[in-house]
């Protein structure tokens, strides 16, 4: 599934190669028959704007999204295991599950970082990548959810994983859910988590220190992504 590598990079920081690339990407997507045609419109649309956009201006809607929303985190584990220290040893598993691939990680960064887990998805036979979609499914229909209650284009980036996926979008009831949600970006409740969070030095436990762009060190989990959904 070479369209959930296009995707993972969508996902990722945008810097000026994404820009410069995006063309390439549009192309991808255009050619992809597993998603339907008002999805493709879509996704070119979101690269065309991604293109055309201010890089600065979109690299500071970004960290506002994905590094200072838990809800948005774009760690899977973040929303399995929040600060459970369960977390540590399910990234290990899942590490382990990327090395028994053959996959590799070179970045500096979690192995449940959704675009890292694309990556590795596209790189499996197309129904074990739909297999781990499916894994996921709810996490998957909660950040599709959450970024369309934010008119965030970033939503048609989750709306086409679901479809590759097989995967139901969010049912009214979890959009209810999650219209109510309260915010967990403003500056209160930013303030609330520094003063409830542990001051910890070095790298998390088991997960190599790595960090959002922010500066922030990520906590992340792994054991329930390798739980089907019954």
């Amino acid at each position: 599934m070479r369209i959930l590598k296009a995707i993972a990079v969508l996902l990722h920081y945008p810097d000026e190669v994404l820009q410069r690339h995006g063309g390439e990407l549009a192309e991808l997507i255009a050619a992809e028959q597993g998603l339907s045609g008002d999805t493709r419109q879509a996704l070119q649309a979101f690269i065309r704007e991604v293109q055309q956009a201010e890089l600065m201006d979109l690299q500071a809607g970004y960290v506002g999204l994905f590094d200072r929303s838990r809800t948005l985190s774009l760690h899977l584990f973040e929303h399995v295991h929040g600060e459970s220290r369960d977390r540590g040893q399910a990234m290990v598993e899942l590490q382990d599950i990327y090395r028994e691939a053959g996959f590799v990680i070179a970045a500096n960064e979690l192995p449940d970082y959704l675009p890292l887990f694309l990556e590795f998805c596209s790189q499996l036979p197309a129904d074990e990548a739909r297999d781990w979609l499916q894994r996921s499914s709810h996490l998957l229909q909660e950040l599709e959810a959450r970024l369309a209650q934010r008119n965030s284009g970033y939503a048609v980036l989750f709306r086409a994983l679901l479809e590759l996926g097989g995967i139901p979008a969010a049912d009214q009831q979890l959009r209810g859910q999650i219209a109510r949600e309260a915010p967990d970006d403003t500056p209160e409740a930013l303030d609330r988590v520094w003063e409830e969070e542990q001051v910890t030095f070095g790298p998390v436990a088991g997960c190599g220190g790595a960090k959002t762009h922010t500066g922030q060190a990520v906590p992340v989990d792994v054991s329930r992504l390798r739980r089907s959904q019954g």
